[in-house]
């Protein structure tokens, strides 16, 4: 038997107890898992004499396709992120950390349907989205990918035990990629047993757990207007990414951050709105900053909010991409 009837075999045998239904759908695990592979060769990239495999995985999924899997999105993850494992280190390609798959909307996509888009991210910034995953599934690091308990809920009675959350929508120009066979050798098996257990691998530290505060604070519990220091007419504010270490100079009273291309600042983030965020001049020596509405928020230092004023060195992310604001 190939690797991959094994791998689909042990993923329904999860799912035995709770019938039929999940399999019903044209998504099926290995198809998930093909996809992803063929996105890891593609996308990895060439640095100190190293390959480097991708390690977010972005699996895109219909509306309605996603509404009836959401409960059983912990184990498929799970069980593609140990094959992606075992795959990079057959192929001799370096993954830093443990790889991340997680599932997002996409609106254009029909039912049945799925895309999954590659992005090599550092360690960090996955660990942060993988403990945000499990707090949207109730579940700690070390429950994804594990063997299904019999009492787990089907995805009907999931939904009455804990509201349906929905994933973060993708943009609607995502690319299409099609599924190729691949030839699978026997060896697979074995080093995906010796990789079993994705999350377990890289369990979040409780300091990367999100906060329990609220998701958004109140404007006058941050910084007020009269806080920001004075500065003279002619001292043009910037964003840097903080990734790319590219500037944006701020140069109009206001300025819109987001996914779409028409924005003044446009930004290549799946976790980024259309219209996310928006740099505006209070008055000739100060500038705030406001969230437009965003799916995930506008962070400021950390913390999420509606509005505040900016001061010098102040960090403001939107999705994973983080700017400097700053007079320098």
């Amino acid at each position: 038997m190939g690797f991959f009837s094994k791998f689909e075999r042990r993923v329904e045998d999860g799912f035995d107890e709770m019938g039929d239904k999940f399999f019903d759908a044209p998504i099926s695990p290995v198809q998930i898992a093909k996809k992803a592979e063929k996105q890891m060769r593609r996308e990895k990239m060439v640095g100190a004499g190293k390959e480097y495999a991708p390690t977010l995985y972005t699996v895109l999924v219909n509306p309605d396709d996603d509404e009836r899997l959401f409960g059983y999105y912990p184990t498929l993850a799970g069980e593609t992120e140990t094959y992606l494992r075992g795959k990079a280190q057959e192929l001799g390609l370096v993954m830093d950390g443990s790889p991340l798959v997680r599932f997002i909307i996409d609106d254009e996509l029909k039912h049945g349907k799925f895309d999954v888009v590659a992005e090599l991210v550092s360690a960090p910034i996955v660990s942060q989205l993988r403990a945000e995953e499990m707090q949207r599934y109730g579940l700690s690091a070390q429950d994804a990918g594990a063997p299904i308990p019999a009492n787990i809920p089907t995805p009907q009675s999931y939904g009455q035990q804990q509201a349906y959350v929905p994933v973060q929508k993708a943009p609607a120009q995502a690319q299409q990629f099609a599924s190729s066979g691949i030839d699978v050798m026997a060896e697979d098996a074995l080093a995906m047993e010796n990789a079993e257990g994705a999350y377990d691998a890289a369990p979040v530290a409780p300091s990367q757990a999100p906060a329990a505060a609220p998701r958004t604070v109140r404007f006058d519990e941050l910084n007020a207007p009269e806080a920001v220091p004075q500065r003279t007419a002619n001292q043009q504010p910037r964003l840097i990414d903080l990734t790319t270490n590219r500037s944006f100079p701020i140069t109009k009273a206001q300025i819109v951050m987001g996914r779409a291309l028409s924005s003044d600042i446009a930004i290549e983030d799946l976790n980024v709105s259309r219209t996310h965020a928006e740099i505006r001049r209070e008055n000739a020596n100060a500038w705030s900053v406001a969230d437009l509405g965003s799916t995930n928020g506008t962070l400021v230092n950390g913390h999420h909010i509606a509005s505040t004023m900016l001061q010098e060195g102040d960090r403001i992310t939107v999705g994973t991409t983080t700017f400097l604001f700053t007079f320098r």
